[in-house]
């Protein structure tokens, strides 16, 4: 009975971190929507709309059954986070995963955010890759969770706990939204996607069309540095490198083909990325866009002259981000207020619900006394009422003449005589 009070108690003080982590979220990432303009070849405005951007950045550091440890994937999901969030994505960061809690992240992100027809979807994997000669003579590459053994220790054990790329497939057509891009900071066999080079004729139609499309650092056989160099390129070119037509616009084909040339070049040859689409007609025909921020654009002596005149922007951008902090830190103070005072009212139930138990106590305890001493009366009196139905019944038999009785042995009615106190036939 005391521990119904204490839940009572305890559910407000659990609901208040969980509704600041809710009202947090909400805040942050209450609208992702990016609408992109451009003029086409005629030189009309035209505009298309990303409703939501999502991205899933997955680091894989300390593994545990026979892989190098690798530190530097922290920073690189540190790096990568703060890189998307400027290109107006929602981060879900997953680290260390193990094979379920792997499976478990591209389920929920899938389910949560890729339904959403007309969503943008980024894929990150940071970590060991893989490839093995499968029996039948293919090549299947593989992303290392922190649990898989080396398959040279541990063959089977490795594939019962890596995650092969036929996996990325069913994934990548699971999904609904229009745009994926999946990057893989590993290295391991691209067979998965088509190398084809075809890019599509505008900016417009590339929007249009569903694409699925896959860049890894490396090939089979390579290995990947600690110090990405992979992750340091791909910032670089979200920063406006990766745009080689300056059209403002980076796609999917172009960051292909920046990355492979820069990686292959600061890694002097020892790293050769990947890159293309999804074996499938009807998933390999648009185009993945970030769109590149106007002074990443810009020519070296352009910035200084932009940085100057938009400067009084950025300090009433500020003014308006501190203003809405302020807001928020009003709304959790207001929410932080209204929840103690849900504490205090379940504090006073719990007392007056102590109290009453204490009042049941005291009621409950002479009851059972009262019924004790009753059942004792009872048995007294059923004693003392046996007692007098055993003497009656001896009265009863004293009273009773006796005049005749058979016998036995002899079949012939005898009669009692009185004076000789014998029987004699009647």
């Amino acid at each position: 009975m005391s521990k119904k009070p204490f839940s009572l108690l305890f559910f407000p003080l659990c609901l208040f971190p969980v509704f600041l982590v809710f009202l947090f979220i909400s805040l942050a990432h209450a609208d992702r929507g990016i609408q992109i303009s451009y003029k086409d070849n005629t030189g009309k405005q035209n505009s298309f709309l990303y409703e939501n951007s999502h991205a899933l950045l997955i680091g894989a550091s300390n593994y545990t059954n026979g892989w190098p440890i690798l530190p530097g994937v922290v920073k690189d999901v540190e790096l990568l986070k703060e890189g998307l969030e400027k290109q107006g994505f929602g981060v879900m960061v997953v680290m260390d995963p193990n094979r379920r809690e792997l499976e478990d992240a591209f389920h929920l992100f899938i389910t949560k955010y890729g339904r959403g027809k007309n969503n943008r979807l980024l894929i990150y994997f940071a970590g060991h890759g893989h490839t093995l000669k499968l029996a039948y003579g293919e090549e299947m590459g593989y992303i290392v969770p922190v649990d898989a053994p080396n398959p040279n220790r541990d063959k089977d054990g490795f594939l019962d706990n890596a995650l092969d790329m036929q996996q990325m497939e069913v994934y990548a057509k699971r999904i609904q939204s229009k745009h994926v891009l999946f990057l893989f900071d590993s290295c391991f066999s691209g067979s998965l996607f088509a190398l084809s080079r075809a890019v599509p004729e505008n900016i417009n139609y590339k929007t249009k069309r569903p694409v699925r499309q896959f860049i890894t650092a490396g090939s089979a056989n390579e290995t990947v540095p600690d110090e990405s160099i992979f992750r340091e390129q791909f910032l670089a070119a979200l920063n406006g490198e990766g745009d080689s037509d300056k059209d403002g616009f980076l796609t999917g084909v172009e960051l292909g083909e920046f990355l492979q040339k820069t990686v292959v070049n600061y890694s002097k040859g020892s790293q050769h990325p990947q890159y293309g689409k999804i074996r499938n007609p009807h998933l390999d025909k648009g185009d993945f866009v970030f769109e590149i921020k106007e002074l990443a654009r810009l020519d070296p002596s352009q910035k200084d002259s932009q940085k100057d005149s938009t400067k009084d922007r950025s300090v009433e951008q500020d003014k308006g981000m501190a203003k809405q902090m302020m807001e928020q830190n009003k709304q959790m103070m207001e929410m932080q207020k209204m929840l103690m005072e849900m504490i205090k009212d379940e504090r006073k139930k719990q007392g007056k619900l102590e109290a009453e138990l204490e009042e049941q106590k005291a009621t409950v305890k002479p009851m059972n006394q009262k019924e004790t001493a009753n059942a004792g009366q009872i048995k007294e009196l059923r004693d003392e009422l046996a007692k007098i139905k055993q003497q009656n019944e001896i009265a009863r038999e004293e009273k009773k003449p006796k005049t005749w009785k058979k016998t036995k042995k002899a079949k012939v009615r005898k009669c009692l005589d009185e004076e000789s106190m014998s029987f004699e036939p009647c």
